[in-house]
């Protein structure tokens, strides 16, 4: 799948509510303007704390990068000196002094970055960093926890996996009736040419609206001869990735918006939303329409 990466300031481990800011800013003591959205009544950050936030990076109206788009917090580690985060040290000093709860604005003029991130050139002004508070942990009780984690990913991985023939054989069947015209009664069709069928519904009424992350297991196929190109089955792993916004095939963005969570679908992709006339070599060739199964897992 096509993926770009996105520009995340922090290593990514519940989605923060952007608020309006209103005119209470306040300045920390190194001269930067903050806001407090809401006060919390939580346990305190202290030095040595790993501390669970919301995080949503805002340019203006829009949103740049958020934990949403993973459905997980940031995690950070809080010490007495906090330079190892560069630039954004100030921000880092300001969570110290927080607390369990409290959300934060912090805005952070574009000109202090000592290198702008890329797409930042034609900013001016400032960018918001959106932050909520939602858990501290010791360094000891964060390492327990963080093994925890790690056994229930690989346990969930390892079921995707050992699906992986299983959904392989039922692509096959899939195209092989789709090309026959045997589930012709079942095919859906977009104004754009992106062809459909749906497996099972899932949740009725949660699709996922554009901008939001959303966390799918795929396993695509050439439609012209069923190879297997791509596929996250084998890996264990779903690609997550915000909706809507041309991070992945156009095909993607149009049919995964379709499906509710838990939805499962065959999605047929003619070239104009896929790779286009050039295709992706070696796997897939010039003007490929691709087979997708598809399961929107959140």
């Amino acid at each position: 799948m096509k993926y770009k990466n996105l520009f995340f300031l922090f290593p990514v481990i519940a989605a923060f509510a952007a608020c309006a800011p209103g005119d209470g800013r306040l300045m920390t003591k190194s001269g930067y303007a903050y806001e407090v959205v809401t006060k919390g009544t939580g346990e305190s950050i202290t030095p040595g704390s790993m501390v669970f936030l919301n995080l949503t990076l805002a340019y203006k109206d829009s949103v740049l990068q958020s934990t949403s788009d993973s459905g997980q917090p940031a995690v950070l580690k809080i010490q007495e000196n906090n330079s190892e985060y560069n630039d954004l040290a100030p921000m880092i000093d300001l969570v110290n002094t927080l607390r369990v709860g409290d959300s934060i604005h912090f805005y952070f003029p574009i000109d202090s970055f000592s290198q702008r991130p890329p797409g930042f050139d034609a900013m001016t002004g400032d960018v918001t960093y959106q932050i909520g508070i939602t858990r501290v942990m010791t360094e000891a009780d964060y390492q327990v926890y963080s093994d925890s984690i790690a056994a229930e990913m690989e346990k969930e991985m390892a079921m995707y996996r050992e699906r992986e023939a299983e959904v392989a054989a039922f692509v096959q069947t899939t195209l092989e009736s789709f090309k026959k015209g045997d589930l012709n009664s079942q095919v859906q069709s977009t104004d754009s040419g992106l062809k459909y069928i749906i497996h099972e519904e899932g949740v009725d009424g949660t699709k996922t609206p554009p901008g939001q992350g959303v966390k799918v297991h795929y396993y695509g196929v050439l439609e012209s001869d069923g190879t297997m190109f791509d596929n996250s089955f084998g890996r264990g792993s779903p690609l997550q990735f915000p909706l809507g916004v041309g991070q992945v095939i156009q095909g993607w963005d149009e049919g995964i918006g379709l499906l509710n969570k838990g939805g499962k679908a065959t999605l047929i992709i003619p070239p104009p939303l896929g790779y286009g006339v050039a295709g992706a070599p070696p796997r897939i060739p010039e003007n490929s329409t691709l087979v997708f199964y598809v399961e929107v897992m959140d």
